[in-house]
């Protein structure tokens, strides 16, 4: 009777600690992707409104040193919009891929055009942030369609 009693507090100690285990890693992991849409979210608002140094701030590589970019260009275009799709997060939800569309417009010419940014978000346990692993995207001369 003593070794069933036993058995039954062990069991149910054992329930109660993994049963606590579960919501403080999915608590943890909900302050992670909350933390991952503000960090693409600022981003995307710091490129659109044309605060691009700020932006920048964003870039880390994750093993290897990422290059400035050149912001000169830039001031030649003007962003009018820039969508996230949906991101794609692995498995740990620490590192995630995301496709933006970016459309903007040559300010001398007026010229619209777009593109596509391929990047690479990666979160540092470090310093608890969010990092772009990934190049930052480059304008260039819009071609006139004919």
């Amino acid at each position: 009777m003593y070794d069933s009693l036993r058995r039954l507090t062990f069991v149910s100690l054992c329930c109660v600690v993994l049963s606590a285990c579960g919501p403080m890693s999915s608590i943890k992991l909900g302050a992670r992707d909350t933390s991952f849409q503000q960090a693409t979210d600022t981003y995307r608002k710091l490129i659109r409104w044309g605060a691009y140094e700020e932006a920048a701030k964003y870039l880390r590589g994750q093993t290897d040193q990422i290059e400035e970019p050149d912001l000169t260009n830039f001031v030649h275009y003007k962003i009018t919009a820039f969508h996230i799709g949906d991101p794609l997060l692995n498995y740990k939800r620490d590192e995630a891929r995301v496709v933006a569309l970016i459309e903007y417009y040559d300010i001398d010419s007026g010229i619209a055009g777009g593109l596509r940014d391929e990047q690479y978000w990666w979160f540092d346990y470090t310093t608890q942030h969010w990092f772009l692993g990934s190049p930052m995207f480059q304008l260039g001369p819009v071609k006139k369609k004919h």
